[in-house]
């Protein structure tokens, strides 16, 4: 095997990672190197919760899927009181074996717990648990639409309005992984009306990605290798050919991940859910408002591809990939706080952060979005000042970037070969 090395100290590679881009490959690669001995890792302990597992507030999926692999950082970044830490020990069995097979510190004085601190008294006189009446709205109403042009599409076979239908999916897409960022809820399947999976999601997304962005654990950077490089590793033709394929990868995306999801469910699981019923509503829906089903289920695959392509092209230009921006492979910081990690791998924007609609359907506010995940976005300004005054003291950049430069810099990352010292 060829193991690439992470340029963060200590953090270890995962033995799934070359033969298994898959969300349970990811947590299977987990298992091997946490030393969580089948029971949940949190810092040096381990801990047994599986009587726990019914009753967690967030929702039993949290604790299951995570069984037998270290959840710290999701432990710390899921629960902004104490709470949940001074229910710890009656769950404790005992000692950990083996070091932590990921480096980053949550230290008391540290960036991210003195960050958190401050967050959870801008947020504890409201209930942060659960999302705002003016997200639920925003999303309800674009999911409704969605479903309105969709049917639309479906009775004038009209390219204008099939135009129209899968750039709200794609909204009512994004929206939806806000959603299954918290306790569960029925509107985190929204996500799952794209062909895409909320429960692959809460693996490769909030468990790898936001969790160890831009690194050797984050999936939504291995899961497109070898066709997309972003890691500033050696010079390689296809690195420069993802720049001219990009926007037919982003056009089938949503088709490839479908495919993908129903083998696994028919031939691998064996195992179908609620979620996995969801991307059929729509297209079922449809053929009542078609000439035939076929009329219908052409239309709806338009829909998606349409989809598919402007949910990528935000994806893939939200936050991440940009020269100046910390790839694995740069020079890491000495510090290797959690929080600083998570700044150094993300940039905010310009306009598209300050417009609320914007937020919620272009993936912004990003770096609070990283730094407190469960919460919100509606409520993620209130945690501004603390931000600004814990980046103050940490000495941490905060400025932003425009949507253009994302874009450009999306595209001069997967050119780039040399290593930086890429720090906010």
């Amino acid at each position: 095997m060829n193991e690439l090395k992470s340029s963060i100290p200590g953090l270890v590679y995962l033995p799934t990672r070359e033969y298994s881009k898959s969300s349970d490959g990811f947590l299977e690669g987990r298992k091997q190197v946490d030393g969580a001995e089948n029971l949940w890792r949190i810092n040096n302990r381990l801990y047994n919760l599986d009587e726990f597992i019914n009753n967690h507030p967030g929702g039993a999926q949290w604790i299951s899927l995570t069984k037998g692999t270290d959840i710290t950082e999701l432990f710390e970044t899921h629960h902004l009181s104490n709470k949940a830490e001074n229910m710890l020990p009656k769950f404790y069995v005992r000692d950990a074996k083996t070091p932590r097979s990921i480096p980053m510190t949550f230290n008391e004085n540290g960036f991210y717990k003195t960050f958190k601190k401050r967050s959870y008294e801008a947020l504890k006189n409201i209930n942060y648990h659960y999302p705002s009446f003016k997200t639920n709205l925003i999303a309800d109403t674009v999911m409704i639409m969605t479903i309105l042009f969709c049917l639309v599409s479906a009775a004038t076979q009209s390219m204008i309005t099939s135009t129209i239908a899968g750039v709200l999916m794609t909204w009512t897409t994004i929206i939806g992984h806000n959603y299954l960022h918290m306790r569960d809820n029925y509107r985190m399947y929204y996500l799952d009306i794209s062909l895409m999976s909320s429960r692959d999601w809460r693996i490769t997304h909030v468990m790898s990605h936001h969790m160890y962005p831009n690194t050797i654990w984050d999936i939504e950077m291995y899961g497109y290798e070898p066709l997309f490089q972003y890691l500033p590793r050696k010079k390689s033709i296809i690195r420069y050919l993802g720049i001219f394929y990009s926007p037919i990868f982003w056009f089938l995306s949503f088709y490839l991940v479908g495919i993908k999801r129903y083998i696994s469910v028919f031939f691998v699981n064996k195992k179908i859910e609620f979620g996995d019923l969801v991307p059929f509503i729509i297209p079922i829906i449809m053929c009542f408002y078609s000439q035939n089903i076929q009329t219908a289920f052409k239309i709806w695959i338009t829909i998606i591809g349409i989809s598919s392509f402007v949910f990528m092209f935000i994806g893939f230009n939200a936050a991440h990939h940009h020269p100046k921006i910390f790839h694995d492979g740069d020079i890491c910081r000495d510090d290797l706080d959690w929080g600083l990690l998570e700044l150094d791998a993300v940039r905010d924007r310009n306009v598209i952060d300050d417009y609320y609609f914007l937020v919620v359907t272009n993936f912004g506010s990003h770096g609070l979005h990283h730094l407190l995940p469960t919460i919100d976005h509606a409520y993620l300004p209130l945690c501004l000042p603390a931000l600004q005054k814990t980046c103050e003291e940490f000495n941490i950049n905060n400025d932003k970037f425009t949507q253009i430069e994302l874009i450009k810099g999306q595209f001069a990352q997967l050119r780039r070969t040399h290593p930086e010292k890429n720090m906010r």
